[in-house]
């Protein structure tokens, strides 16, 4: 989000997204220009309605911007859309006041990437989401530029106007996912209960011998294991640790596909490193399975983080798409009365990971229930059709390279923010 070049040194940093301005500085290629006597660096972030309609004639004062906690003063805003699609208007706010004048500034042609985790899907779920691309990219501008990349194997196009090869491409994207096949009929949330205790397979012997004798309710109701043989072998005094055998295995077969789908987003994010300008990537996900339990597994670690970094070095923003899979092959009679609470776990376990990701990447996570997939990549085309690019004064201890986290707010009710949190500062030369 942050591309800039100084005119002055005549250098340009669009790896790292930011620069230092002395005297006037032009943008590009959005052709906007700002003149200051200070250093600044050029933030770009966008601010929405519960549409996703990006507002306009929002000026300087109204922005308020930290870099790792400390304010820094915003010395301009200048609102950018994109030709060809008309963009929502606000000239007051929502509840009435004006709003200030700022400068507009027809901005060139969008970059767009679709990155499909296609072993994230099993055979089949995959085509609402790909229909949903493929009504996506029609309905982009003819100066926007889109990319496709297909993982852990498939179609990787670099970002370009001509569609016909794309579309050729989607079309012969397959969920690559194994299936979870489970004797037991678990579902994600008992393998990461099971997997996450440190109780070993003798131990749930012992249980289920005190289980045949009788057990406080409530004391059943907390452990996992046990419940699976309630609900599936409570006859069987050999049943828990054959449970917790398989619930330690499927735990296993869920990092290995976790692993893929963050090396595959990894590898995308370094790629568009080397891509200069400014990225939107939509990635399509049916979801990856991280433990809400401490030590748990699948274990992502501080990855959501560090890849958010990653996309702020690639000057990339992140929507996520998630796609929700869950209630996909729950299985016989023994799951049917899936309680509620324990399905929302499930979505939870495939959906946190990659909403603290899209965040911290400057987009945000739409959720798609079941059935098309279409509105959210509207969604997408909305809330990308506008932006402002912000004249930002940071301090000299800023500028050191390394990460740091960054804050945008705005102060109107009713809107809401999107911009990365991490920007990279280089050292003045």
């Amino acid at each position: 989000m942050f591309v800039a070049r100084a005119v002055r040194r005549q250098a340009v940093l669009l790896a790292m997204g930011v620069i230092a301005l002395s005297v006037t500085v032009a943008t590009a290629p959005q052709r906007t220009v700002f003149r200051s006597t200070v250093d600044v660096i050029a933030v770009d972030v966008q601010v929405v309605d519960r549409e996703g309609n990006p507002i306009e004639r929002i000026g300087p004062e109204a922005f308020e911007v930290s870099i790792n906690g400390q304010r820094r003063k915003v010395q301009s805003a200048q609102f950018l859309r994109h030709a060809v699609d008309p963009v929502a208007r606000h000239d007051v706010g929502p509840t009435g006041e004006a709003l200030s004048d700022t400068e507009v500034h027809e901005a060139e042609g969008r970059t767009f990437v679709l990155a499909v985790d296609s072993g994230s899907f099993e055979v089949g779920t995959e085509r609402a989401p790909i229909e949903g691309a493929r009504g996506f990219i029609q309905h982009l501008n003819p100066s926007d530029r889109v990319g496709l990349f297909v993982y852990p194997s498939g179609a990787k196009i670099a970002p370009t106007t001509a569609r016909t090869q794309l579309t050729v491409s989607l079309d012969r994207v397959i969920g690559q996912k194994d299936p979870l096949r489970s004797h037991f009929n678990l579902r994600p949330w008992e393998i990461v209960d099971i997997a996450s205790r440190s109780t070993t397979p003798n131990s749930f012997l012992t249980a289920s011998r005190i289980l045949n004798e009788g057990l406080d309710a409530a004391t059943q109701a907390m452990d996992s294991v046990l419940q699976v043989q309630a609900r599936e072998c409570p006859s069987d005094p050999d049943c828990p640790a054959k449970i917790y055998e398989e619930g330690i295995g499927l735990a296993t077969q869920l990092e290995r596909q976790v692993q893929g789908s963050l090396s595959g987003l990894d590898a995308l994010l370094n790629a568009l490193s080397e891509l200069p300008g400014r990225k939107a990537v939509i990635f399509v996900s049916a979801g990856i399975v991280v433990s809400d339990r401490p030590e748990g597994r699948p274990d992502a670690g501080s990855l959501a983080r560090t890849m958010g970094q990653a996309a702020a070095r690639a000057n990339a923003s992140v929507y996520t798409v998630h796609v929700d899979t869950t209630t996909s092959g729950v299985g016989p009679a023994s799951q049917k009365g899936l309680a509620s609470s324990n399905v929302a776990r499930d979505r939870a376990l495939s959906s946190n990971w990659l909403n603290d990701f899209s965040n911290a990447a400057g987009g945000r996570l739409i959720y798609v229930p079941s059935g098309s997939a279409d509105f959210a990549f509207d969604r997408v085309l909305r809330e990308t059709s506008a932006y402002y690019l912000l004249g930002v004064e940071p301090a000299a201890a800023d500028r050191d390279g390394r990460p740091r986290e960054l804050r945008v707010k705005v102060h109107r009710r009713g809107v809401s923010v999107r911009s990365r949190q991490w920007v990279v500062i280089p050292a003045k030369s």
